[in-house]
């Protein structure tokens, strides 16, 4: 994950001096239109394949419910999200209260470039924390599950690369960074106006967002802990789920409930695993041919005769759809070179196509599939020498979902329509 740090130069400088004009990202210049993402803001949306301009640059009030009085509510899906940044505070032993302010604000906004990066809106900041939403009425609920993760697990690399550099830098404790996450339906939240005459807050009424912050209470340091929600409506695989464990009377106790009456379950979500499967990040381990510096596994979708790149994991694809995959070797030179697909989900499962070999592309450069399973699947592209040895490997990921799969409501009840 080290080398993940390139990507976060940009949000937040180690050296001192430099802080202000090159990772405090978000002063726009005097020509630079509201709406147009801002380096390094622009640079992550490249890689994740989104356009140019993000959803939201504000704060406060969630920009499809700005325009309720008083005396309305809607009914609105929304992931909430909650992250708590603690550590910060032991800045005070090092630096005095204007430069505490500085690094403070400074790792602040790159949280909030993060999340913004990825179509969140921020909703509050809290002190040391950063309550935000992601979703609105033009998106996918899938998508913005999706938003969520990819916004949580690069803001946990960013710490754990960048920001633990500068710490370490000036003999201070990393800080560790919790997030959780949830979704509610659209008959679970509720948005409406809180307060009175000008003392007013647009908001959720959702058990859902009281669980983003409760989940993010239960998660360990530096970690991702999703509602069931989130897991059971993507369909993600286990090895991105962890059950959470505690130690009791010496035996390991599972707990995997944040609600116990109804039982609502949680889940670590292991975000460096993740990570690891987006064919155009620097991968963890010590391979001396690696993927995207060696080789790289591309996809395009086919649609209407015309090729569009889809990047891994930057949102859901429908059922249908015709994908094609791509080798760009490089400056490898492999000998042979083998595709597989490697399914996950309960549609796949009851299938039996959770894995199979795509023979007739062995040695191509090209390998072509369509999607038909909901779940998170990858397309793996093996490099071979000579003799047989196996010279690299790498995955490809997408998601798939149709958005028809149930989301639990906790909600006792529904307030009828006025």
């Amino acid at each position: 994950m080290v080398r993940m740090s390139s990507i976060f130069d940009q949000l937040f400088e180690k050296k001192q001096d430099e802080i202000l004009k090159k990772s405090v990202a978000f002063e726009m210049s005097n020509n630079q239109h509201p709406d147009t993402a801002r380096p390094p803001l622009a640079e992550i949306r490249r890689l994740f394949g989104k356009p140019e301009n993000c959803f939201s640059f504000s704060i406060g009030a969630h920009p499809d419910f700005c325009e309720l009085r008083d005396d309305e509510y809607q009914y609105q899906y929304i992931v909430s999200v909650f992250m708590d940044i603690s550590g910060s505070t032991r800045l005070g032993l090092k630096f005095d209260l204007p430069k505490v302010r500085f690094y403070k604000n400074a790792i602040l906004r790159s949280a909030i470039e993060i999340f913004q990066a990825f179509d969140g809106h921020i909703h509050r900041l809290q002190g040391d924390a950063v309550f935000a939403f992601f979703g609105h009425r033009g998106m996918k609920k899938s998508d913005a599950i999706i938003n969520a993760l990819n916004a949580a697990s690069l803001m946990q690399a960013f710490n754990k690369t960048t920001l633990t550099k500068f710490f370490d830098q000036n003999g201070l404790e990393p800080l560790k960074i919790r997030i959780g996450i949830d979704i509610g339906d659209n008959e679970s939240v509720l948005w409406s106006k809180y307060g009175i005459g000008d003392i007013t807050e647009i908001t959720t009424t959702s058990l859902h967002t009281d669980l983003a912050a409760k989940l993010q209470s239960r998660a360990n340091g530096n970690n991702i802990m999703i509602g069931e929600n989130i897991y059971t409506y993507l369909d993600l695989p286990n090895s991105f789920l962890d059950v959470k464990t505690y130690q009791e009377n010496y035996q390991v106790v599972e707990d995997k409930y944040i609600l116990k009456s109804p039982t609502y379950s949680m889940r670590l979500f292991n975000w460096n695993k993740y990570l690891n499967q987006f064919s155009f990040l620097p991968k963890e381990g010590g391979d001396i041919i690696s993927s995207p510096d060696q080789f790289e596994v591309k996809c395009y979708l086919i649609l209407d005769g015309k090729e569009i790149e889809y990047r891994s994991n930057s949102f859901a694809l429908e059922k249908g759809l015709n994908l094609k995959y791509v080798l760009d070797t490089k400056f490898v030179k492999p000998s042979y070179i083998k595709w597989r697909v490697e399914n996950s989900g309960e549609e796949a499962t009851k299938e039996s196509a959770l894995s199979f070999p795509m023979e007739k592309y062995n040695n191509r450069l090209e390998c072509y599939q369509s999607t038909k399973y909901n779940g998170h699947h990858n397309m793996v592209c093996s490099l071979y020498h000579r003799d047989y040895t196996l010279m690299a490997r790498d995955k490809f990921s997408i998601y798939v979902n149709d958005n028809r799969r149930p989301l639990r409501n906790l909600a006792a009840s529904k307030l009828s329509s006025t």
